[in-house]
């Protein structure tokens, strides 16, 4: 689907048959990498596919969980369920094994700076957060943004070089959103309206602003109800922009 965040339209831009999709990113500037789980021979099946939002047109890639492409190198990173890994877009170059996890599900991808991928898995003790330099490919782990933050409905500030997103002590409740850095520092809060449960979903730099999902339950019925909001960094003002949307729980920006 494709809204407007300008008059609050949807409109159709393309289908992909018996599939649910998990997660959709950029991939490039004229296509989208999804992932998806779709139904063959009767049975549910991971894969990463990729989209042409123009021309309706899809391919698969692989079989994995999630993905996400960094421009900036020109890798794509995708999970299968046990190891992570990064594909070079170019015919000379082989795969890379980022690391594997076979017993600690892999929760998160996000780009923060061009070429930065952070990643998070889960373990009896909460999540653990690493970031991958695809030009190096070294691998570190960062203990304090894992012990401040979770990358559920996180996302990447780049003016700011700061993470806004869920505090790891504030439970699931989506109530609150903080500002820290790579090291977990904590040194800012986003000023959202109180009382509400949201999610973020993207960045949107040219106009210093965040796109959120709110999600409420109805008091006179059982099925939960979605907003779409956006909030300005530069005034701190959040204003809801279309009720009864439900963008899920990834989108991709796009100018038209």
């Amino acid at each position: 689907m494709r809204f407007s965040l300008t008059d609050g339209s949807i409109s159709i831009v393309g289908h992909l048959g018996d599939t649910r999709i998990r997660q959709v990113t950029a991939l490039g500037n004229d296509y989208l990498l999804i992932a998806e789980s779709a139904s063959v021979n009767r049975g549910r099946v991971a894969r990463i596919s990729w989209m042409n939002p123009k021309t309706g047109e899809t391919a698969d890639l692989y079989a994995g969980a999630r993905a996400q492409h960094l421009a900036e190198p020109g890798v794509v990173v995708y999970d299968d369920g046990d190891t992570l890994y990064a594909v070079p877009q170019r015919s000379d170059s082989d795969n890379q094994v980022i690391f594997s996890h076979p017993k600690n599900p892999l929760t998160g991808l996000l780009e923060a700076s061009p070429g930065l991928l952070l990643i998070e898995t889960a373990d009896a003790d909460g999540g653990v957060i690493h970031a991958w330099d695809a030009p190096s490919g070294s691998l570190r782990e960062l203990p304090g943004l894992a012990a401040s933050c979770s990358l559920l409905g996180a996302v990447w500030i780049a003016p700011l070089e700061r993470l806004a997103c869920m505090p790891r002590a504030g439970g699931p409740d989506h109530s609150e959103y903080v500002l820290a850095d790579l090291e977990g520092n904590v040194d800012g809060r986003l000023r959202l309206p109180q009382g509400k449960e949201f999610l973020a979903l993207s960045y949107i730099e040219n106009q210093n602003a965040l796109v959120l999902q709110e999600a409420w339950r109805s008091w006179l019925g059982a099925r939960d109800k979605q907003a779409v909001w956006v909030h300005e960094l530069d005034s701190g003002e959040t204003h809801r922009v279309a009720s009864n949307v439900n963008l899920g729980g990834s989108i991709v920006y796009a100018t038209y």
